[in-house]
């Protein structure tokens, strides 16, 4: 399997890739329910002392039309988000294992924003995720491509003693 993420992060500045046409999807799916997200989400969080999410149908929304449109690119949307894209057969439990593994990269001494940081962000509260299946996100793959938003955003510079156990 083939697989990638991304991650934007509340008040940083990241280099993104330059705008490519959107790549309508193939097929577009919810094989994820809610709880699924909320089960692989919660788990991480609860290792280290987060309180946990709960599902938010406006962000679901937001994540979901974001992924229907098949663009691998952050959003730029108001909210904390993670993306991974992978070719099948990638769940939802399996795109949020990929960010939370980041945590070996983390260096409490010299905090740096990664999917992992906005998983366990502790200020973070609300969760909603969407899944479609695209064509040639990934460099002429077909992947399960999964955008999850989270509000508040986490991955604020400055605030990560107070949020990251």
């Amino acid at each position: 399997m083939f697989s990638v993420s991304l991650a934007l992060f509340a008040s940083v500045a990241l280099a993104m890739p330059s705008p490519r046409a959107e790549n309508p999807p193939h097929t577009i799916h919810a094989r994820a329910e809610p709880q699924e997200y909320l089960d692989a989400h919660n788990s991480v969080r609860a290792q280290h002392n987060a309180a946990p999410l709960v599902w938010d149908d406006a962000l679901a929304q937001y994540a979901q039309d974001y992924a229907n449109k098949c663009v691998w690119q952050h959003s730029g949307g108001p909210y904390g988000e993670n993306l991974a894209a992978g070719s099948e057969p990638l769940t939802a439990a399996g795109a949020v294992k990929m960010w939370a593994d980041e945590e070996k990269d983390y260096d409490p001494a010299n905090p740096q924003y990664s999917h992992y940081t906005q998983v366990v962000w502790k200020s973070t509260t609300k969760l909603g995720c969407g899944v479609a299946k695209c064509d040639n996100i990934l460099e002429g793959f077909t992947a399960d491509y999964y955008v999850c938003s989270y509000d508040p955003a986490g991955n604020v510079i400055g605030q990560f003693p107070e949020n990251v156990e």
